[in-house]
């Protein structure tokens, strides 16, 4: 009986040391890392574990911050400090200790433009983009399958994409300091969602379901602008200047379908490429090249553009006439100097040069201004 208590106590005694064990050893196995930012804007500062970033702490008005629970070892910490700088920064973790960094300074951000499409022109449903190891999780992409991720700090990072009917997508690309990096990304749709066709899912803005449940961007001309007909189930021109276009098919003769600054594609007419002009061109100057351009258009880095002083580019132009209550109406909608007169946008001019399209420079109540010619 008595040997059987002392086996007893002993087993006791052992499986005490044990768990005492475990729970003076634990605390050696994470540390703790204190450090501040020398600028910080705390409605968005954070700073987490690279490929942890479920382990992050707040930054406060200070720009202190403290990560608790850090494996021992070395680690990396990824910091947004404000909206438009980061940093990334390694250190030495100690178990059950408490580290120190050096103040950090943040440094310019680099962001990741995501364009996502799918390969048959299916409409994206419920997609979201996560940068692996970073707090980027989960992001919202809108309906066109546009997302800016950032700020990032320099580095290198792997982006997964996930939407309804798509297998997940990774990607992998890196953003250098202050740069704003164009990443796109194209889904292929599974079998069953091929399957199934446009009609469940619907298609990409621009397109429309046709009967053999395929995306495609017209099947009649119905599905077409005004001035473009359907021919080989795509909208065929010619479009006049500035008209909305997505390829050179859909612009008049002359012309070319280009992406604009303002981010947009519209037929444009090109003036002083060094290609185009004659042996002469060095000697012209940039009212001769304008005076190439259609009225109410300049030659801008080598095209004819809507003139910057009255319209902020293309789909500015395309708001004359737009209803209006006062000028400002006017000026919202990219007309600088843009005059609300008999309830319509239109814009200031001294000579007919300066009205596009068929209007004329006439005198109204608001001065001389471009306006339809009867």
């Amino acid at each position: 009986m008595r040997s059987t208590f002392h086996i007893a106590v002993a087993t006791l005694l052992a499986c005490c040391a044990a768990g005492c064990g475990n729970l003076e050893n634990a605390p050696f196995r994470v540390g703790t890392v204190h450090g501040q930012l020398t600028e910080s804007d705390p409605s968005v500062a954070m700073v987490s574990l690279v490929d942890q970033p479920g382990v992050s702490s707040h930054v406060d008005a200070d720009g202190r911050f403290t990560l608790e629970d850090i494996p021992t070892g070395m680690a990396e910490l990824f910091i947004v400090a404000t909206a438009e700088k980061a940093a990334r920064v390694q250190v030495q973790v100690l178990g059950g200790q408490s580290v120190q960094v050096q103040p950090v300074a943040p440094t310019p951000a680099g962001f990741l433009d995501l364009r996502v499409k799918t390969t048959n022109g299916f409409r994206l449903s419920a997609a979201e983009v996560s940068v692996k190891g970073t707090p980027f999780q989960r992001l919202l992409l809108d309906a066109k399958g546009r997302l800016r991720v950032g700020p990032l700090p320099d580095g290198c990072y792997s982006v997964t994409v996930t939407a309804l009917g798509f297998p997940a997508t990774q990607v992998e690309d890196c953003a250098g300091p202050g740069e704003k990096k164009e990443l796109k990304v194209d889904l292929e749709a599974d079998e069953s969602l091929l399957e199934q066709g446009c009609q469940e899912i619907g298609c990409e803005e621009g397109l429309v379901c046709a009967p053999n449940k395929k995306c495609l961007e017209c099947f009649g001309n119905s599905q077409c602008g005004a001035g473009l007909t359907c021919k080989g189930n795509r909208c065929e021109g010619p479009g006049p200047l500035c008209a909305p276009c997505t390829g050179d098919w859909q612009c008049a003769a002359g012309t070319h379908c280009e992406v604009l600054p303002e981010g947009s594609a519209a037929c444009v007419a090109r003036c002083g490429d060094d290609d185009d002009a004659p042996p002469t061109a060095q000697a012209l100057s940039v009212d001769d090249y304008s005076a190439r351009c259609a009225p109410g258009f300049t030659c801008q880095s080598g095209r004819c553009l809507p003139d910057a002083a009255n319209f902020a580019g293309c789909h500015a132009l395309r708001r004359m006439d737009a209803p209006c209550t006062d000028d400002a109406n006017c000026h919202e909608l990219g007309l600088p100097g843009g005059r609300c007169v008999s309830g319509a946008c239109t814009v200031p001019c001294a000579t007919d040069r300066d009205c596009p399209d068929t209007r004329w420079c006439v005198t109204s109540s608001a001065g001389r201004v471009c306006q339809v010619g009867t």
